[in-house]
């Protein structure tokens, strides 16, 4: 869960090899780690046996500690500084289009 917290949530697709790193178990164990926590809806997901990733869509919410707050206060602020920047974009193009 903690690495899936750490990455942006456009980036959730986690190899099996870095998986196995964070919890300390052989690269063949993480797909049945994985199912299990997705059979315990801890995460929700996917699994893509061929390519050795696990895409994360959800993680189920827990106590963060003041670090991880500050984190996640930096990644809100990133998203709404993106969201203006794509609000600007389409005020600027809203008379083309209304022309066109």
């Amino acid at each position: 869960m903690e690495l899936t917290f750490n990455r942006a949530s456009s980036s959730r697709s986690i190899p099996f090899s870095e998986v196995a790193a964070a919890v300390k178990l052989p690269v063949d164990e993480v797909e049945l780690l994985v199912m299990k926590a997705i059979s315990l809806n801890l995460v929700r997901g996917s699994i893509d046996e061929c390519d050795k990733v696990v895409n994360l869509t959800w993680v189920q919410p827990r106590v963060l500690d003041l670090s991880q707050i500050k984190e996640m206060n930096k990644r809100i602020m990133e998203w709404a500084e993106s969201v203006e920047k794509t609000v600007q974009d389409v005020e600027r193009q809203i008379p083309e289009l209304l022309c066109n």
